[in-house]
């Protein structure tokens, strides 16, 4: 069993650019036991639901079982539940992120540059005692850091979060 390096994932662009982003990276999770199923019966599951809505205010998406983040090992987010500030630069904090081990930064880099936004990533990881910063813009990657602790309960500030 994995540990879970959790914490939130900032999406940074233009309205349009990050409704393409959480509309063609994020695909919807099959529910836990559907290719043990489908191996049994031999029957395809169906395609998990999505839905969204949106109004001149927000942008809502969820699915039952969340969503997987494409090219990612292992990389998920609940549902998006985005409020718009109504500027040329929006910034969505999804809270609920989490990757198994530790966060992958190469193949979030080239959905930066596919989808055009900007990705930060803050994650803890109580498992392994570290903290890991990553922010990638346009697709290059600015910083890459894993944050290590001398007392990992006293000095982090989220210390039961992730593992």
């Amino acid at each position: 069993m994995a540990n879970w390096a959790e914490g939130t994932l900032k999406i940074r662009g233009t309205r349009a650019d990050i409704k393409s982003f959480l509309t063609g990276a994020l695909k919807p999770c099959f529910p836990i036991g559907a290719g043990i199923r489908e191996f049994i019966t031999g029957e395809k599951p169906a395609a998990p639901e999505v839905e969204i809505r949106e109004d001149e205010y927000d942008f809502k998406m969820k699915s039952e079982d969340g969503f997987y983040i494409e090219g990612c090992r292992r990389a998920f987010v609940g549902s998006v539940d985005w409020w718009f500030e109504d500027k040329h630069q929006e910034v969505l904090v999804i809270d609920d992120f989490k990757q198994a081990w530790g966060v992958d930064a190469t193949p979030l880099a080239e959905l930066s540059e596919r989808y055009n936004v900007d990705l930060k990533v803050y994650v803890f990881e109580q498992g392994m005692e570290f903290n890991q910063e990553i922010e990638i813009h346009k697709g290059e990657i600015i910083k890459n850091n894993e944050i290590t602790f001398d007392d990992y309960k006293w000095e982090c500030i989220y210390p039961n979060l992730g593992g």
